[in-house]
């Protein structure tokens, strides 16, 4: 008997090896109701009986205390039903708040149309209300603004938001796609309920076999297998399923008699399946998130209860480890929880913050224009914006800094629409006044006389200007009206006073005339007559008036190019030719009638030459302090005067060129308003 039963547990444990359930492959749909049935029936209980008649072995009485492990699985699963567990927005997995509207459609377009609509159902909820809470942001945004400006709100009308029927398209197609998956669920779930009765009906056939003991074992274990592979069934189902397959359970292994050789094998199994979990919550110690690893490690918690007992003398040993692992993910996680709980703390400290500030703002406001108000508008809105970017703040505290932060916002906008309240009439009155000028304006815009017209319509732009701000809505309107009528008048005073084109015309022929002369000048033999002459082409180059933009460069480079030729042919003195280019670079300045470059001019001459006498009177006092025996030096020193007094007569001549020059650009200017004004 005894030789038998040895070539059984061997052929068994063969068998059984490949059979045995693989708790990496098992996926978390494992639920509480329908534990792991992989231990012996008779062993549910804490106190374990097992059996063999076969042997005529005694009765073996081992008594299994999973005391501490109850422990820690309620520990678990007391802890992941506690309010502190955040949800996705909360613990920053996504932070959807900074979203714009279109960023928001397209994450629920990828959403919906993409993903796993059971998985995605939480987001798409908060995404569509932060839409919503984004539209709403945005509407009073554009109510502050017009408030701001106008102060009138009476006329506000909600804009079409273009968006917003989009939105409505992808949540229609959101609802279809939940109502389709939870069709396809409930089918699934019918389907699942079919096979599982058929697995029911499979063990019921093995419990009345009478086939070897070897080959109903492995079936059985195939079905078991099978049974944890398969889904959810209808949850009215479920309970009458479950109570039916424990009972084939029971009956089968009433029917096998198992014996201690495949207890201990079955002991084996189940021990190699708890090493796997604590190795798997070994690898959860790496993990960063700790709301995430907590999450996991109790699903290995339910894995672990759903299995059965391993032996004896390993049973401390293995969940030790296990319990020790269990206990160190459950600080991080706690350690987790107590960040959160300071970062929330710091939270509500900014918010108090931005509460004090937007309080002191409200009770100090007192603006007297809409600039000022524009300005203090800006700040508690930048606190709006900071407000938005802080995270949650302590549940306990979060209405109360909400609410007071709302208040001392609204005490502010309160006090301003009572400002703009006043303003508004005053806007009414300002529009009046506008319309007059406009209507004075459009009756003298086809008018001829130029002179007369052109001082009525300065007169009528100084009025403008002096005359305050206009309702928003009739801004526009009413500045295009009266700019419309003053280009009218001055666009056709333009056309009449183009003639003047026809005398740059006139201008670029006598100076490149003028340029064909001086470069075919001979020099004479007296050099004061050549001077003379230089002098004279300088002078008619002067007297001739303005050329068109294009050319004024080429021609100025032409003719500086024919007078510096003469300079050389005539071996000029460097102070000379200084002064002589410098009157060039005057008469550039002339044509284009820049009085502050002359200035400029005129300034450096002076502070050059004031610097110069200083220095010559630094020189003078030197020589009183040397003999008369110090000729060298009282030469040098009388070498330096006179250098710096003809400097000083060279910027005499510069200065004289640079007033010539103002005085006759004076003289044009008024020559020409006179010319306008007749």
């Amino acid at each position: 008997m005894s030789n038998e039963l040895e070539n059984k547990h061997d052929s068994l444990e063969n068998e059984v090896e490949d059979k045995v359930i693989n708790l990496e492959n098992t996926d978390s749909e494992v639920k509480t109701e329908e534990p792991i049935t992989e231990k012996i029936a008779v062993g549910e209980k804490n106190n374990v009986v097992f059996e063999n008649t076969e042997n005529d072995v005694p009765v073996e009485t081992h008594t299994v205390n999973k005391n501490n492990e109850d422990d820690i699985f309620n520990e678990i699963e007391t802890e992941l039903n506690e309010d502190e567990i955040p949800d996705t927005a909360e613990t920053g997995e996504e932070d959807y708040s900074l979203l714009t509207k279109e960023e928001i459609l397209s994450k629920l377009k990828v959403l919906i149309h993409e993903g796993n609509i059971e998985e995605s159902k939480k987001d798409i909820e908060i995404l569509k209300g932060q839409y919503y809470k984004t539209q709403t942001a945005e509407y009073e945004r554009l109510k502050e603004e017009l408030i701001a400006q106008t102060g009138d709100t009476a006329n506000f009308e909600m804009p079409k938001d273009s968006t917003e029927d989009y939105l409505k398209e992808l949540l229609a197609d959101y609802k279809k796609k939940k109502a389709e998956f939870a069709g396809s669920l409930e089918q699934e779930k019918e389907k699942n309920l079919q096979l599982k009765i058929e697995i029911i009906e499979k063990i019921k056939v093995l419990a009345n076999s009478e086939e070897s003991l070897n080959k109903t074992f492995a079936e059985f274990k195939d079905l078991q297998q099978n049974w944890l592979n398969i889904g959810h069934v209808p949850a009215a189902e479920a309970t009458g399923l479950w109570r039916n397959y424990q009972l084939q359970i029971e009956r089968f292994y009433d029917f096998v008699k198992i014996n201690k050789e495949l207890r201990d094998l079955d002991f084996k199994k189940n021990l190699e399946q708890k090493i796997e979990l604590c190795e798997k919550a070994e690898e959860l110690l790496l993990e960063t998130d700790a709301l995430a690893s907590y999450k996991s490690l109790q699903e290995l918690h339910n894995l672990w209860k759903e299995l059965g007992p391993v032996p004896a003398d390993k049973r401390e040993e293995v969940w030790d480890r296990f319990s020790i692992i269990s206990k160190k993910i459950r600080q991080a996680y706690q350690q987790y929880f107590e960040k959160l709980k300071e970062e929330r703390n710091v939270n509500y400290e900014q918010k108090v913050i931005l509460c004090e500030k937007a309080e002191e703002i409200a009770n100090a406001v007192n603006p007297t224009t809409s600039k000022e108000w524009v300005e203090q508008t800006e700040k508690v809105m930048e606190l709006q914006k900071i407000w938005k970017t802080i995270g949650m703040v302590p549940k306990e505290v979060n209405n109360e800094i909400y609410e007071r932060f709302r208040v001392a916002c609204n005490r502010f906008f309160n006090v301003k629409k009572e400002f703009y309240d006043v303003v508004n009439e005053e806007l009414n009155i300002n529009y009046q006044k506008k319309l007059e000028i406009c209507v004075s304006a459009e009756s003298l815009q086809d008018s001829t006389d130029w002179k007369k017209s052109t001082s009525v319509f300065l007169d009528l732009q100084k009025q403008w200007k002096t005359v305050g701000p206009v309702p928003r809505k009739y801004s526009d309107q009413i500045w295009k009206r009266f700019r419309a009528a003053c280009n009218k008048f001055f666009d056709a005073k333009t056309v009449f006073y183009s003639s003047i084109e026809i005398e740059h015309k006139d201008n670029l022929q006598k100076k490149e005339d003028l340029i064909k002369e001086i470069l075919e000048f001979k020099p004479l033999e007296d050099q004061t007559q050549n001077i003379s002459k230089i002098k004279g082409f300088q002078a008619a180059w002067t007297e001739i008036g303005y050329v068109a933009n294009s050319q004024k460069d080429r021609l100025y480079n032409e003719y500086r190019s024919a007078i510096n030729n003469i300079y050389e042919k005539l071996n000029l003195s460097k102070n000379t030719i200084e002064v002589s280019n410098f009157n060039s670079k005057v008469e550039v300045l002339k044509e284009t009638g820049e009085l502050s470059g002359l200035q400029n001019e005129r300034n450096k001459i002076l502070k050059r030459i004031q610097e110069i006498n200083l220095e010559i009177n630094q020189y003078e006092n030197n020589m009183g302090f040397f003999s008369s025996g110090s000729d060298s030096i009282l030469k040098d020193f009388e070498k330096k005067i006179n250098k710096a007094k003809d400097e000083v007569k060279t910027l005499k001549e510069k200065k004289k060129a640079v007033d010539l020059a103002e005085r006759e650009i004076t003289n044009k200017d008024k020559n020409k308003k006179d010319d306008q004004n007749n």
